[in-house]
């Protein structure tokens, strides 16, 4: 069984998530990293958002850059209603690459 997602740095784009809608004004994300390979790699994640008027995307914030094997965790208030996370994988290398797991969001009302 495959779980998780494989990010290729390569050169350098981003990858986004599906939109999804907001579960509750405030969340706790979770990225469970499971295997950093390269010259310094690092995961890099947005968590972005709108309303379904906006025409743009905007962040509402960021994890810490992730370079080491574990869960990170982020806690986001103030949420519209379209989510989406927008990952990078950092590093000198173009064959940086990130193994990971985006776990569900805890959403709260508050």
């Amino acid at each position: 069984m495959y779980v998780g997602s494989l990010f290729i740095r390569g050169s350098g784009g981003d990858y986004n998530s599906p939109t999804f809608p907001r579960g509750g004004l405030s969340a706790t994300f979770a990225i469970e990293v499971f295997m950093l390979n390269g010259s310094g790699p690092s995961l890099e994640c947005a968590v972005e958002h709108k309303n379904s008027e906006d025409t743009a995307f905007t962040t509402a914030a960021s994890f810490s850059s992730m370079s080491v094997a574990t869960v990170h965790k982020l806690d986001v208030s103030g949420l519209r209603e379209e989510i989406r996370l927008v990952f990078s994988v950092g590093g000198s290398a173009a064959t940086n690459m990130v193994y990971a797991n985006v776990l569900a969001p805890i959403w709260r009302p508050y």
